[in-house]
C-alpha cells in the first residue's frame, strides 16, 4: 500500500460527539479507562501519560489518533497492549463507524502492540518499521511482561503488514500526506490532515514529556525537526504529550536533544564514568519533564558508549 486509495464502507457514522468523551465498551468495565478528545474536526485523541512504562499505568503513556473518514476511522498508533488496542478499536466501532486503517508511525512497542486487535483490518507502516518491529518484538515482549504484568495478557506481537510510503492516502473522501523521516528511529512516519491541517508526528516531538532515544540519531532527528518546522499546519499532536496549536514541541525537544548531546559529550570528554554522568542529571531546564530524570538515565545506559567513542580522540590528545 502506497499513496493510494483505500475503500471500505462502514456502518454509518455516529452522531455528533462532544468534545471529551470518557469512554469504555459497553460489554464490561475496561482496563483502561481512556478519554478521547476531538481536537480538529473529525480528528480524535486519545492522550496518554506524560511517563514511562510502569505496572502503574498500564503502558498508557503514548498518544493515539483516530480520524474520521465515511469508511472509518483512520487509527494511527495502536498502544501499548491488546488490551489497550482492544479498547481503541471498541470506541472506533462505536461512536466512528469503525475502522478503515491502522497505522504505526515507527517499531517501538508502545506504538504497535494494540495491533493484534485490527487484525481483521490492514495495518500499515514504512517497510523498515514493519521489519524492526519484527526483528525486536521478543526482546519488547519479554521487557514489557516484566514491567506492566497483568496489563499484557493476551498481547501476541502483530508487526504491521502491508506498506506505506510518502505521499497522499485517500480513504473515504479524507486525505493524509505522509512524510517519511528519520531520527528518532531509523524509520519515523508523520502525516498531515489535510482537511484540518492537524500534524501527527509520532515521537519525533515530544511536549513535557523528556524524549526516548534508544534508537535516535541525534543529528537526523535535529534534521527531521527542522523539516517538519517548514510545514503550515494548525496544531500538533506529538508522539508523547498535549496536542497544541504553537511550535512548543518543535521548540522544546530540538533544544532538549542539543543540550542532551552536549552534556553527554562534555562528560565523555571529560573522562567521566557512565555511573558519574548519570548522576550528574539532566540539565535544569529538563530536569521536571516527565519521565525524567529516569528518561536521561536510561539514555546514558543505553547510549554512552556512542559519546565514549566520539570523545576517544580527545581523550587520547589526537
Amino acid at each position: 500500500m502506497t499513496g493510494s486509495r483505500i475503500s471500505r464502507r462502514a456502518a454509518m457514522l455516529s452522531g455528533a460527539a462532544a468534545l471529551a468523551v470518557p469512554f469504555a465498551p459497553a460489554r464490561a468495565k475496561p482496563a483502561y479507562d481512556i478519554a478521547p478528545h476531538e481536537v480538529a474536526a473529525g480528528v480524535w485523541m486519545i492522550e496518554g501519560a506524560p511517563e514511562s512504562f510502569t505496572r502503574e499505568n498500564g503502558g498508557a503513556m503514548v498518544n493515539v489518533t483516530l480520524v474520521e473518514t465515511r469508511d472509518g476511522a483512520i487509527v494511527i498508533d495502536t498502544g501499548s497492549t491488546a488490551t489497550m488496542g482492544a479498547v481503541i478499536r471498541a470506541f472506533a466501532d462505536e461512536r466512528l463507524g469503525g475502522v478503515a486503517l491502522a497505522i504505526n508511525t515507527h517499531h517501538h512497542p508502545d506504538h504497535w502492540f494494540g495491533n493484534m486487535a485490527f487484525a481483521d483490518r490492514p495495518v500499515a507502516a514504512l517497510p523498515a518499521t514493519i521489519s524492526a518491529s519484527a526483528v525486536n518484538a521478543q526482546a519488547y515482549s519479554e521487557s514489557l511482561y516484566a514491567i506492566l504484568g497483568s496489563w499484557m495478557s493476551g498481547t501476541v506481537t502483530t508487526p504491521a503488514t502491508q506498506e506505506l510510503a510518502g505521499g497522499v492516502l485517500e480513504i473515504g473522501e479524507r486525505s493524509l500526506s505522509l512524510l517519511p523521516l528519520v531520527g528518532h528511529t531509523a524509520a519515523d512516519l508523520a502525516l498531515i490532515d489535510a482537511q484540518t491541517g492537524t500534524l501527527i508526528a509520532g515521537d519525533l516531538l515530544f511536549l513535557d514529556r523528556a524524549p526516548s532515544l534508544p534508537d535516535a540519531e541525534v543529528s537526523g532527528w535535529l534534521g527531521a525537526i527542522d523539516t517538519l518546522a517548514t510545514l503550515d499546519v494548525s496544531g500538533t499532536i506529538p508522539g508523547h504529550g498535549r496536542y497544541h496549536r504553537s511550535s512548543a514541541a518543535l521548540f522544546q525537544t530540538k533544544t532538549y536533544l542539543q543540550t542532551l548531546h552536549a552534556r553527554l559529550t562534555l562528560a565523555a570528554e571529560l573522562g567521566l564514568s557512565p555511573m558519574e554522568a548519570m548522576e550528574a542529571g539532566p540539565v535544569p531546564e529538563f530536569a521536571r519533564l516527565g519521565a525524567n530524570p529516569d528518561e536521561y538515565r536510561r539514555t546514558v545506559a543505553q547510549r554512552w558508549r556512542d559519546f565514549e567513542i566520539e570523545a576517544l580522540p580527545v581523550i587520547g590528545g589526537t
